[in-house]
């Protein structure tokens, strides 16, 4: 009997856990296959929505950060309301904002980057603050992303860097 009490709340507990994790919301760092879809058919009208920032080189990116217009919440270019002094440095880290034109070419730079090499093919991934609102996405072929979520709402979006490797590794 007390074997059975037991393993139902252990399940109870699961079901918790599950139920909570499902009405949480969006997941940080979760691939979004409607995004990634819409990048990938290169949907002007929906860049149209973005400051979008390249991190790398103009020619070989390594990612695009999709910042939402109007949203205030990834200081990537800093402007009179820059959030914090850490904001203002990594800011300047993070290329200028891209034309339409532009955003273009860094998406095909990055999809024929991930053809030719062994990297995964670019999702975007979702930047959740710590309030739970997707404030933006990063378009990357890379695995990791680092970031500071702040308690103000407001994101940190370290740009993802490519480390060389030597042969045989």
């Amino acid at each position: 009997m007390r074997k059975k009490r037991v393993i139902l709340f252990v399940v109870c507990l699961v079901s918790v856990a599950i139920a909570l994790t499902l009405a949480w919301g969006a997941v940080n760092l979760a691939t979004n296959d409607q995004v990634t879809a819409k990048i990938k058919d290169l949907d002007v009208a929906f860049f149209k929505g973005f400051d979008v920032y390249p991190a790398g080189v103009k020619e070989a990116p390594t990612a695009l950060l999709f910042d939402i217009k109007g949203g205030c919440k990834l200081p990537c270019r800093v402007s009179k309301t820059a959030l914090s002094k850490e904001t203002v440095a990594t800011g300047k880290v993070w290329g200028a904002p891209l034309s339409q034109a532009e955003i273009i070419y860094a998406i095909k730079a990055l999809n024929a980057q991930s053809a030719e090499s062994k990297l995964s093919p670019p999702r975007a991934l979702n930047v959740v603050n710590v309030k739970g609102d997707v404030v933006g996405y990063v378009y990357t072929s890379l695995d990791t992303v680092l970031m500071d979520r702040k308690k103000d709402g407001s994101v940190v979006v370290y740009p993802p860097t490519i480390e060389p490797r030597l042969k045989g590794s």
